[in-house]
Order: C-alpha cells, then sequence, then structure tokens
C-alpha cells in the first residue's frame, strides 16, 4: 500500500513540475518571438522609410545633389576565398556573407561587429562569435597577404 502511495504522490508531482517548466519556457520563448516581432518591425519601418522620400524629393523640380557613394572593397585577385575555413562559418552563412558582398577575408575582416549581425541575423551564437569571427578573417587576410606575390 505504501508503495501505491508513492507512485501516485511521485507521479503527481512530475506531473506539477513538467507543468511549471512548460510554463516557464512558453512565457520565455513568447519573449522572444515578441522581441523579434518588435525588431522586425523597426527593420521594415527603415527599409520603407528611403522609399517615402525618395517619393517626396520626386515632387520637388530641382534635384537634389546626392553624395558620392561609397566606393567597395576591392574584390581580390583571387575572386572568392572559402569562408568556411573560418571555424563557426558553415555553408549557409558563407551564403549570406556572399549575398551581402562579402567574398574575402579582406572584406570581412573590415566588417564592424555590428555589420557582421546585421549580415547574418540576430542571435545569441552570431552575437558570442561575431568577433571570434572577424579575428579569424583578420588572420586569414594577413596571412593571404603575406604569401600572395605583390
Amino acid at each position: 500500500m505504501k508503495v501505491l502511495k508513492v507512485f501516485f504522490l511521485g507521479l503527481v508531482y512530475g506531473w506539477f513540475m513538467k507543468y511549471i517548466l512548460d510554463e516557464i519556457f512558453t512565457k520565455d520563448h513568447l519573449r522572444m518571438i515578441a522581441n523579434e516581432n518588435t525588431l522586425l518591425r523597426e527593420r521594415i519601418k527603415s527599409l520603407e522609410a528611403p522609399k517615402s522620400l525618395e517619393a517626396k524629393s520626386m515632387k520637388r523640380t530641382e534635384p537634389i545633389p546626392q553624395p558620392a557613394p561609397i566606393p567597395e572593397p576591392v574584390p581580390s585577385s583571387s575572386g572568392k576565398d572559402d569562408l568556411k575555413l573560418l571555424k563557426g562559418v558553415g555553408p549557409q552563412m558563407e551564403n549570406k556573407l556572399n549575398n551581402a558582398g562579402v567574398n574575402t577575408f579582406e572584406q570581412m575582416s573590415r566588417l564592424t561587429t555590428t555589420d557582421l549581425q546585421n549580415i547574418l541575423g540576430i542571435s545569441k551564437r552570431v552575437t558570442q562569435n561575431a568577433d571570434n569571427l572577424l579575428s579569424q578573417a583578420k588572420k586569414f587576410a594577413q596571412e593571404k597577404s603575406k604569401s600572395s606575390p605583390l
């Protein structure tokens, strides 16, 4: 009879603990989703803002002088580097970098931490490893410049 009581008490206790843990993690997950939604809304607003400025500038009769374009970094003579050589960069991350115009270690080493986070998306993993990835890219760029003949 005692065994049945202990079993039943353990079962009820286990269900209670599972319910508590599920509530904690569900609320945390919902908070993360809400934060991500606000970040995405802000990003959409920032992307839509230039369009509204262009529409306003079209109404004017005299053209507004445009600032000089920022020159893109000159790609290396070999074209693309294999960014997957960096520890923590896989095929998807390399694809995101290439789509953003980062094809060489030298180009990647010129990025700031926030630039890299914007390119790769916001996640805990990227936030923690962004500085590490940039320092690795700088080392590879230095090694490549030493080994390539001028």
